[in-house]
């Protein structure tokens, strides 16, 4: 797996973030949501596979 789900964070405007990190480049991603559709491929199925987790809150800190 080329990606770490670090974590989701609600934002102040009522919507969830994605933090992630991409172990490839070294560096930290964040996405909303919305965005999944218009990802890259192996991203995509990445957090698809978290999307439930991920709207339920269980990866907030």
């Amino acid at each position: 797996m080329d990606y770490i789900l670090t974590r989701t964070e609600l934002e102040n405007d009522g919507h969830r973030s994605i933090h992630i990190l991409d172990i490839r480049k070294a560096q930290y991603l964040i996405y909303y949501p919305e965005e999944i559709s218009h990802l890259d491929q192996s991203l995509r199925a990445f957090l698809f596979t978290r999307l439930k987790g991920i709207n339920e809150g269980q990866f907030d800190q």
